[in-house]
């Protein structure tokens, strides 16, 4: 997991599996961005090839949290396989997705 402070974005770069541990030191690393009142958060998940039902609920409650306080994560998403992961849980709907840092990182004000 790599963290790249980006004017006003942190972006979090996850690769390969993403279990139980991952998903504790993703909240470890969301937490301490929102500690530092970094609260517009791009999450690049080009190369992660499975992501755990843990990583989910760390993602949701997060954006809950950082929501409210006028923030929000996105999420970079190119493999098929993880796109439907996020289809069949509806999470599409609650996070924007892209193909690319350059269109996430564009999005932000």
């Amino acid at each position: 997991m790599k963290v790249i402070s980006n004017d006003d974005v942190e972006i979090i770069i996850l690769e390969g599996r993403i279990d139980q541990d991952a998903s504790a030191e993703l909240e470890s690393v969301l937490d301490n961005c929102i500690k530092r009142g970094r609260i517009n958060i791009c999450i690049d998940m080009v190369n992660v090839k499975h992501l755990c039902s843990s990583a989910l609920g760390v993602l949701v409650a997060k954006k809950r949290k950082i929501k409210d306080k006028e923030g929000d994560i996105k999420l970079i998403i190119v493999d098929d396989n993880l796109m439907k992961l996020f289809q069949t849980t509806m999470l599409d709907r609650v996070f924007e997705i892209f193909e690319s840092q350059r269109e996430c990182l564009a999005t932000f004000d």
